[in-house]
């Protein structure tokens, strides 16, 4: 159900070029140690290789990503103090599309450092631009053995996420990834240029967009995996066209520019921010600090947001901030004995949310499964009532470890899926023994295009969401991660996808809860008006039929169904006997004999506040 990113680069041996770890001595400046400023007529041949062709001539057709575009030294071009890769729609041989892709293999090969591009990448269906490594001498094997470190990389059709990845593994298809992506919620990367960077060191591979860390990723996240990145690598720079990571393009988009300022490699960090990209409105205690600063005397002069707060640490290396309601930059002007910059992090204020909609509780509100990869309960009891999730009945998911990308599928109706990137998000209750930071994936599909050999055909989008907590009820929210196939309208969703873990073969278990959509805005709290009318009759010695008012509520979800065998009881989830009842009538079976039975109804609206009970009613079994 996800792309499988395999870039392999033909087994080649130079001359190392090397460059040492980051000094631990605070007073040692970064120095740059290799550049290209793009700042002549031509593309510098003594710093990049232009690569020729499909992949074909090295057994590798598509670049091992069923890529559609046909590599030629013409189209990158120097001139106005850029590079520009142009992908055109243009014919070679039996490819319809041409680009270009560049490596400095054997003219640039490094071990540690920090590599940089200020970059704006292309829009468009099936606009694939990449700014990576690849190892020049593949010590523990092939792709992906040997790793793989992908600084940059986005789909053209939402160039509002940004990806940053490692791959390892055994050979495919055994082979991992795991990395880092970052959702812009204020615009598009492909608005304007920014800086694209990795710090590299010894067991630590750190992401940077522009001047704030957002990604890590160290031997521990391997699980088990063996550690490659500890030998030479070079870089590369590419735009593909089409594949299995973004989908058939659009003809009607070319020719497109991915366009790069320069690219600079220096010998150990620079001075970066660490904080949130996305804080709640109206928060408090946001901490932002300089962090990887060389040099001495360092001065700090900060600047927050409109109606944001510093409410201590100004002329320090660290702030604590109050957030009012409005986004913007949370930035400081750095001076010490080895630079004076500015360093500059944007920070979107997310309004309040609340409940749109419950789509399945497995209670009241219900999904049909379509399959399931592992072994589903949908009726399990809640293992811990206690925390988020108070609700006494939920959903147990053993995942089947042979299956590297296990599924649950579900029916799913949704007139325009578009909401999900621009208002809603989708939110779901997880208590899982799988590790914290472990991944959960909802995508959306439209079943008639959608096979399990066609990705990412049929696949409308991807949500994301990682676990914080181990064996612990928490509430997930699920950001925007991809656009897969821009040919599935947004109209034509039918189907939604569950998976856990996707890419790894793990068996663990999840309990989960109230996939649910929110929306901006605060709370509906005011619960629905109580049924009325409420009448007991005994049918059977073993049925009693329930018989109420309907409840005229706009946003009404159900009814909940309470029975005691004394009269004034108290409803309760010790005594509910049906949950989410549709119509404002129900048959209570299974019953004893001359026996008494008390009743109370409650309605549930789509934000799950619950009604007064109803009248009581009573009625006896026959004998």
């Amino acid at each position: 159900m996800t792309a499988i990113c395999v870039r392999i680069a033909p087994l080649v041996f130079f001359t190392l070029v090397l460059l040492s770890a980051p000094s631990a001595h605070a007073q040692q400046c970064s120095q740059l140690v290799w550049s290209d400023e793009f700042s002549g007529s031509s593309l510098d041949l003594g710093k990049w290789e232009p690569m020729i062709g499909d992949g074909c001539d090295i057994n590798l057709c598509g670049w091992g990503n069923s890529e559609l575009q046909w590599y030629l030294a013409e189209n990158a071009t120097v001139s106005g103090g850029t590079l520009k890769i142009t992908a055109k729609k243009q014919r070679v041989r039996s490819r319809k599309y041409t680009s270009a892709r560049l490596r400095t293999l054997n003219l640039g090969d490094w071990t540690y450092g920090r590599f940089e591009a200020r970059i704006q990448v292309p829009a468009g269906q099936g606009l694939w631009p990449a700014f990576w490594m690849l190892p020049t001498d593949e010590v523990y094997g092939s792709w992906p053995q040997s790793g793989e470190i992908d600084i940059l990389e986005t789909k053209g059709q939402s160039t509002d996420v940004l990806y940053g990845t490692v791959h390892f593994g055994d050979a495919w298809p055994d082979n991992r990834n795991t990395g880092s992506e970052l959702w812009n919620r204020g615009g598009f990367f492909s608005d304007g240029f920014h800086v694209y960077a990795i710090e590299w060191e010894p067991n630590e591979i750190r992401w940077y967009l522009d001047d704030r860390l957002f990604g890590r990723k160290t031997p521990a996240d391997l699980r088990g995996h063996p550690w490659p990145f500890d030998q030479r690598f070079h870089i590369l720079m590419n735009m593909a066209v089409g594949g299995t990571f973004v989908g058939n393009p659009d003809d009607s988009i070319f020719p497109q520019d991915l366009v790069v300022d320069y690219v600079r490699v220096y010998d150990a960090r620079r001075p970066t921010l660490e904080g949130p990209d996305r804080v709640g409105e109206s928060e408090n205690g946001v901490v932002y600090s300089v962090v990887g600063e060389s040099g001495s005397g360092s001065s700090y002069s900060w600047s927050v947001p409109s109606g944001a707060t510093i409410v201590s640490g100004q002329g320090t290396s660290s702030i604590t901030v109050d957030f009012g309601t409005s986004s913007g930059d949370v930035s400081v002007v750095l001076a010490n004995s080895c630079l004076s910059t500015t360093l500059t992090a944007a920070v979107f204020v997310e309004p309040p949310e609340s409940v749109d909609t419950v789509y399945e509780d497995f209670e009241g509100n219900r999904l049909t499964l379509v399959s399931a990869s592992g072994s589903l309960n949908d009726n399990a009891a809640n293992p811990d009532t206690s925390g988020v999730n108070p609700s006494p009945v939920v959903a147990h998911y053993v995942r089947d470890v042979g299956t590297q990308y296990d599924t649950l599928v579900y029916a799913f109706s949704l007139p325009d899926a578009s909401v999900f990137r621009n208002s809603k998000r989708f939110y779901l209750d997880v208590y899982t023994t799988a590790p914290a930071g472990t991944h959960v994936t909802v995508q959306l599909e439209d079943s008639s295009v959608a096979t399990g050999g066609n990705f990412p055909l049929g696949r409308h989008s991807s949500y994301l969401a990682q676990t914080s907590v181990q064996n612990q009820w928490e509430r997930l929210a699920f950001d925007f991660s991809a656009r897969w196939d821009g040919d599935t309208p947004d109209n034509a969703v039918d189907q939604l996808i569950v998976l856990y873990d996707g890419g790894w073969f793990t068996g663990d278990t999840y309990y989960f809860d109230n996939l649910s959509a929110y929306a901006p805005g605060p709370a509906d709290t005011t619960p629905p008006a109580a049924p009325a009318g409420l009448i007991a009759s005994a049918v059977s010695s073993s049925r009693i039929d329930l018989d109420w008012d309907d409840n005229t509520e706009p946003d009404l979800a159900g009814y909940d169904v309470y029975r005691d065998t004394a009269a004034g009881f108290t409803p309760s989830p010790t005594n509910r006997v049906a949950a989410g009842v549709s119509a404002s009538a129900h048959s209570d079976t299974g019953l004893a004999a001359s026996t008494t039975y008390y009743y109370q109804v409650t309605a549930l609206d789509t934000s799950a506040n619950e009604s007064a009970p109803s009248n009581e009613a009573s009625a006896t079994t026959s004998g």
